[in-house]
């Protein structure tokens, strides 16, 4: 009866965010989508008059989006092009060219949900090709092209999703390319890092703005033929918010184009490795940015 009292107390609490005058900024439970958060948090409460509140641990994309349906929360604080083309709008195929991408998500969000697909903070968090720095100099590696020669010899690390995904995964990956490993490693994303630093595999399939990168000082390679989708970060907000609060589409305007890749990595390395608050890793951003009242 005890738990049954919390889970209703729980879910009447998330029933009544709509009707708040607190505007609910969700994010995933990763430092990324955790600092952006308290960016827009930041900046909202600097820039207007609306009080905000953060909502966490929504574990996946489709969790994001059931939240922002049910009004359990308003803004989303990243979402991704490619992410969203395939599960919130159920796209198999689409233009891989950024631009046509992200036009493509914004109209089909917007028509779909009724929800504003804001300008890319400036970065990707796509999936990219990794070695270590000796590797990468040993055989002039610089784009995914270049491991043609070496690949037949090479032992690529990567999450078992990827080897079985349908569009962009490994058999589309070999059609594409031309390229096949001669051993291919499954294992958790997050080890991949760790194992190419260590030289238990010789290449891995990372994530572009992972703090490990720079931790293990690893090289990323162009993906030159273009083969990931595109999948710039973007807030995502209701519609009906942004017209109750006419003003928050300017302040969320102000961080288009404003966190690059490099930048957001380096952010990213503040908080993973770091381990500094994310909070504070928002206020200095902020602050370097000239974004925020001192």
């Amino acid at each position: 009866m005890k738990m049954m009292f919390v889970s209703m107390f729980s879910l009447a609490l998330l029933a009544g965010c709509g009707s708040s005058d607190v505007v609910k900024i969700g994010h995933q439970p990763t430092s990324e989508g955790t600092i952006l958060a308290h960016i827009l948090q930041q900046l909202i409460e600097d820039k207007t008059d609306i009080k905000t509140q953060l909502v966490g641990g929504l574990g996946s994309t489709p969790i994001v989006l059931q939240a922002m349906e049910n009004d359990d929360i308003q803004i989303a604080s990243a979402r991704y092009v490619g992410t969203d083309l395939t599960s919130s709008l159920g796209l198999e195929e689409f233009s891989k060219d950024p631009q046509e991408a992200f036009e493509l998500v914004k109209n089909g969000v917007a028509e779909k949900f009724d929800q504003m697909w804001f300008p890319s903070y400036g970065f990707d968090n796509t999936y990219i090709f990794t070695v270590r720095k000796e590797i990468a100099e040993q055989y002039n590696l610089k784009t995914v092209s270049d491991l043609a020669a070496v690949a037949g010899e090479m032992n690529l690390g990567t999450d078992t999703a990827w080897l079985e995904r349908p569009n962009d995964g490994y058999a589309a990956f070999q059609e594409a390319y031309g390229i096949k490993f001669g051993k291919t490693t499954p294992m958790d994303i997050g080890l991949v890092y760790k194992a190419v630093a260590n030289g238990e595999v010789d290449v891995v399939l990372a994530y572009s703005t992972d703090a490990r990168l720079q931790e293990f000082g690893l090289v990323t390679l162009e993906d030159d033929k273009h083969f990931f989708p595109p999948y710039g970060a973007s807030p995502v907000a209701r519609n009906d918010t942004l017209e109750k609060h006419p003003e928050l589409a300017e302040v969320i305007d102000m961080l288009s184009g404003k966190i690059d890749t490099e930048k957001m990595t380096e952010l990213n390395y503040k908080g993973d490795i770091e381990q500094l608050d994310p909070a504070e890793i928002a206020r200095e951003f902020l602050l370097e940015q000239g974004l925020l009242s001192e």
